[in-house]
């Protein structure tokens, strides 16, 4: 009973039956010859599986994304000559007869008819039309630099905590689609979303990167692409390229710790103790040990810096020009006095010990 045998549902999903109550899913009810598969819920009741409608959270949250930008395009730019607003307005049609269909052979056909799309849009490749959208062959490299360029100082302009950025790359595209990225730390990290092209990016945040991917996608083809900002249209390709891997480097550092301790529980709860410092800016795999000069030291590396420590514990510093100690390897008394005041205020225990680093446990830990 634990281990279901069929694939559309797993234990724990929240579904909704033929009788339009919602439950939770305990498993997949022994199979019965010629029988059609059942759930089994968490009060007992067996449900047909294909009258069953996935309802978890993470599925209503991207299919209020997508209906919110169909909606949107639909009112906000009508064009009846326009194949993707044709495409918006059938999709919202179709959700509405989804919605109010009790036939079970026409709702089997509806949700057939999702999958079928869903495969299409999944291998979506940029439209074939005239103009920006669809540029020369020998061009596509260099317009998905400028796009990526655009894209990513949008979202850092907006969003300075934005972090972790990735492509969207549609199966069989060129170039992507747009670019999800993580913002805040620990259990309240979320993932947004911003199109190619248009530059078009969500108004709220997902809670699961494919959410966010999924939006971005089908953004990105219901939203005309739009010109690049003159900056990027016509910046030459080697002043680009230079201002890109600023852009990447700036993109791929989190503030206040290293990117692969900003879902760390206890870093983030120690962040928001800090959260009226100036945090540093951390690349990836830094280290504020090594001597100025010597490789691995970035000197554009300043201000408050927290790491996981042992049991629970975690370290904050002060760092200045990448390094955590003065040059003659004193500690930054002023700025570690000020650390400790504010987790001591906020009730953590402070851990006695190096006098270069603060070492504190939050209360209840």
């Amino acid at each position: 009973m634990d281990t279901p045998i069929h694939p559309g549902f797993q234990p724990g999903d929240r579904v909704v039956g033929a009788d339009g109550v919602a439950r939770t899913v305990r498993g997949m009810a022994p199979r019965r010859p010629h029988e059609p598969a059942r759930v089994v819920a968490e009060d007992g009741v067996e449900l047909i599986a294909a009258h069953c409608r996935r309802a978890n959270r993470e599925d209503v949250a991207a299919a209020r994304i997508i209906s919110d930008y169909t909606a949107a395009l639909i009112c906000e730019d009508p064009d009846p000559s326009s194949p993707q607003w044709k495409a918006a307005l059938a999709d919202a049609a179709m959700a509405y007869r989804e919605a109010a269909e009790t036939h079970p052979a026409i709702r089997a056909a509806i949700a057939e008819g999702h999958s079928s799309a869903a495969q299409d849009l999944a291998g979506l490749t940029v439209r074939s039309g005239p103009g920006a959208d669809s540029p020369a062959p020998e061009n596509l490299e260099e317009t998905a630099l400028r796009e990526e360029a655009w894209a990513l100082l949008a979202v850092l302009t907006e969003d300075s905590h934005a972090h972790a950025f990735q492509p969207v790359q549609p199966a069989g595209a060129e170039r992507p689609a747009g670019w999800t990225y993580r913002t805040g730390y620990g259990a309240n990290a979320q993932y947004g979303w911003i199109a190619a092209r248009s530059a078009r990016r969500g108004e709220a945040h997902a809670e699961y990167r494919w959410q966010a991917e999924r939006a971005a996608t089908g953004a990105a083809a219901l939203v005309a692409a739009g010109p690049l900002p003159e900056g990027f249209a016509d910046m030459p390709l080697d002043k680009l390229r230079t201002a890109l891997d600023g852009i990447r480097d700036r993109a791929a550092r989190v503030r206040g710790t290293e990117p692969r301790y900003a879902l760390d529980q206890e870093v983030a709860a120690a962040l928001q103790v800090l959260a009226a410092s100036s945090f540093a800016e951390v690349p990836p795999g830094f280290n504020p040990g090594v001597r100025q000069g010597d490789r691995g030291h970035d000197p554009a590396v300043t201000g408050v810096f927290v790491v996981p420590a042992l049991n629970g514990h975690v370290m904050a510093m002060w760092v200045e020009g990448g390094r955590y100690v003065t040059a003659a390897g004193g500690p930054f008394k002023a700025q570690l006095r000020e650390i400790r005041r504010k987790f001591e205020e906020a009730g953590w225990t402070l851990v006695p010990g190096s006098v270069r680093v603060v070492t504190a446990r939050r209360p209840g830990a």
